[in-house]
């Protein structure tokens, strides 16, 4: 059985723009939030827009419960971190599912806010979900890679010890 992933915007795009979506899709049982596939239209190449076609490969969720939306949007202000609706809604996803799945994202803001809230453990990296399909990749950025992931895991968590009120 194949793992399960949660894509933002971003990872879709940038994944596009390196030619290694189809790969990942092979590799994992892809889903999306509803807005992110929304906003994931098009990627550059090679100086060229071109439009993203994955409604036939992905899954696409929706994140119903609107107390774990309001609650994701207070964390967010609660930690000063600023998140679009996609990361919004994936978040509030993974917080409220049942389901062993790892939200992929290269947003600072939400990394953070994914460790402010202590879902680290439902979250991944695009450099690791590559190499988990065994996908090593030379070059990527900064920002898909597993150090950089990190850090931002280290500093949603001194966010946690910053501004989580003692319950």
């Amino acid at each position: 059985m194949k793992r399960l992933v949660l894509l933002d915007a971003d990872v879709i795009i940038d994944l596009h723009t390196l030619g290694l979506f189809e790969s990942l899709a092979k590799g994992y049982d892809v889903s999306v939030a509803r807005s992110v596939f929304h906003e994931a239209r098009y990627y550059p190449y090679h100086g060229k827009t071109h439009r993203i076609d994955i409604k036939d490969k992905v899954t696409i969720i929706d994140a119903h419960d609107e107390a774990e939306i309001l609650k994701v949007k207070r964390e967010a202000y609660e930690a000063l971190l600023g998140i679009d609706p996609g990361e919004t809604e994936s978040i509030a996803y993974i917080s409220s599912t049942e389901k062993d799945i790892l939200f992929c994202t290269c947003d600072t803001s939400a990394i953070r806010l994914v460790s402010y809230m202590g879902l680290e453990h439902k979250s991944i990296s695009m450099e690791k979900a590559l190499q988990g399909i065994g996908k090593s990749i030379k070059g990527l950025s900064i920002k898909h890679s597993e150090k950089h992931f990190q850090e931002n895991i280290k500093s949603g968590k001194a966010l946690r010890i910053q501004y989580k009120k003692i319950r």
